[in-house]
């Protein structure tokens, strides 16, 4: 059985999670895995967690995006490790660097200034419209009070997003 140690040299993946520096690769996370069932680019062979796990692949870390923090790979782990921390950490840790994906840049700052994570189109009133909803507006306090607090807390926006 083969011993995996997370190789990456930021200490902030692992600080909250010790136990996730200890996999021994016995793919019981890859079987329920989403991305390990849904991508070609990983198969049980060359399962995500353990490639992320490895930390020889650095692309890999562009997939880690992929993780919807479904916590399959929790439940399943003899190891007690949370894989799924893990993940979240290094999606903070990317999108901190400004290596997330655009997308996640786009939904942040639409947020901020809308206060909701989808644009409220013309179309989506006209059809609340039409089902006896009442019509959504952009709500500008939660907006200001979003702004106030991505000010307070750091948070990166990006303007051409």
């Amino acid at each position: 059985m083969e011993v995996i140690r997370i190789k990456y040299d930021k200490d902030e993946i692992t600080k909250k999670t010790k136990e996730v520096e200890v996999c021994f690769k016995c793919s019981a996370c890859s079987i329920f895995c989403p991305i390990t069932l849904n991508s070609k680019k990983y198969d049980l062979e060359n399962a995500f967690i353990a490639q992320l796990f490895k930390g020889d692949n650095p692309d890999i870390l562009n997939d880690v995006w992929m993780c919807c923090a479904c916590e399959k790979c929790v439940v399943v782990c003899p190891q007690d490790a949370d894989p799924t921390e893990v993940f979240t950490n290094l999606k903070q840790l990317s999108y901190q660097e400004g290596s997330a994906p655009d997308i996640i840049y786009g939904l942040v700052k639409q947020v901020v200034n809308t206060g909701s994570a989808y644009e409220i189109s013309k179309s989506t009133n006209a059809q609340r419209k039409k089902l006896n909803l009442s019509e959504i507006e952009p709500n500008e306090a939660v907006a200001k009070e979003l702004k106030i607090i991505a000010e307070h807390t750091a948070l990166k926006i990006k303007e051409d997003a």
